[in-house]
């Protein structure tokens, strides 16, 4: 039988007294000023994520370094704290509820209560297929195509540890925005540029990170990789593979769009208006969701400075 879940993430307002079920998504042991053990976490349901710092009780940390042992990414806890706003976001504290912090058993979880998927799978797969059938090169399509068919959980694995599109489904998601985006702004354009080249580049610009996360329980854990490698140059050479199926000098524009779609943030910038095109593009999706998190957390007719998207939002 399921716990009934009562409390939501998206309910959770600053001075509320916390006590409910929530999934842990992260958690990482950090030091205070004293030296001693914190848990920084993630935790979440359906309706988004918040962070939970597990304190404990001051001069306990073994009880901190015991509770971070047992913790597990992708299972259900108990937590019992305090909600307090810092940064413009609300978080949890966890303090004395360290002794009730208890996994729920999985047979007694219903996933659909914490699975944060704001996407429907089918409906982005058709979306991306759509796509990249419409690019007119039928090499370049057939590259595409089977790139994508060859990176494993591209349409389920999220295309963040934090901040955008973070959640199941949000690779595929974010990807089929950016490609949208690029294609309508090529449309519009009052140059001439290589559309193709565009929705390819926009569709294969995150295909790393579909290697850079693996599926824990209910969530998704980052690999080492995420951090030490970086999507970027896994996607290009992941993309290698490919070498040879389109003429030389396409297929080094391709990798250039993979490997610059940071643009003036990224190790290598722009050099082609295709590059900017899905750079422009991919930094359009990202920022207009982090914009809309960051509102979703202001009071009506209040501002409030946005973590995610590094600036000031207004919630009219």
């Amino acid at each position: 039988m399921a716990n009934r879940k009562e409390t939501f993430v998206g309910d959770i307002a600053d001075g509320e007294e916390v006590d409910g079920i929530f999934l842990i998504r992260s958690a990482e042991v950090k030091q205070k000023r004293d030296g001693s053990p914190y848990i920084l976490a993630q935790v979440a349901d359906r309706t988004g994520s918040l962070a939970c710092n597990i304190w404990g009780v001051q001069g306990y940390g073994e009880a901190v370094s015991t509770a971070a042992e047992k913790l597990k990414v992708g299972a259900v806890y108990r937590i019992r704290g305090f909600a307090k706003a810092y940064n413009g976001a609300v978080q949890v504290s966890v303090n004395e509820g360290i002794a009730d912090l208890a996994e729920v058993p999985p047979d007694e979880v219903s996933a659909a209560d914490f699975v944060c998927a704001p996407v429907n799978e089918a409906e982005l797969k058709g979306g991306v297929l759509a796509m990249a059938g419409d690019i007119a090169d039928g090499a370049l399509r057939d590259l595409v195509l089977e790139a994508i068919a060859g990176a494993d959980g591209f349409f389920v694995k999220p295309a963040a540890k934090s901040r955008h599109h973070e959640y199941r489904g949000g690779l595929a998601g974010h990807t089929l925005e950016t490609a949208r985006i690029a294609a309508a702004s090529c449309d519009a354009a009052c140059i001439s540029l290589d559309r193709d080249l565009i929705v390819a580049g926009s569709l294969l610009h995150d295909i790393g990170k579909a290697f850079c996360f693996d599926e824990a329980g209910l969530a998704f854990t980052a690999r080492a990789e995420y951090d030490l490698v970086g999507h970027v140059t896994i996607g290009v050479s992941y993309l290698t593979r490919f070498r040879g199926r389109i003429p030389e000098e396409r297929f080094s524009h391709l990798l250039h769009i993979v490997q610059a779609h940071h643009g003036p943030h990224g190790e290598v910038p722009c050099h082609t208006p295709e590059a900017w095109a899905v750079h422009l593009a991919d930094l359009t999706s990202a920022t207009l969701l982090e914009a809309a998190d960051d509102q979703k957390e202001a009071e009506p007719g209040t501002r409030k400075n946005g973590w995610r998207s590094g600036g000031p939002v207004w919630r009219f």
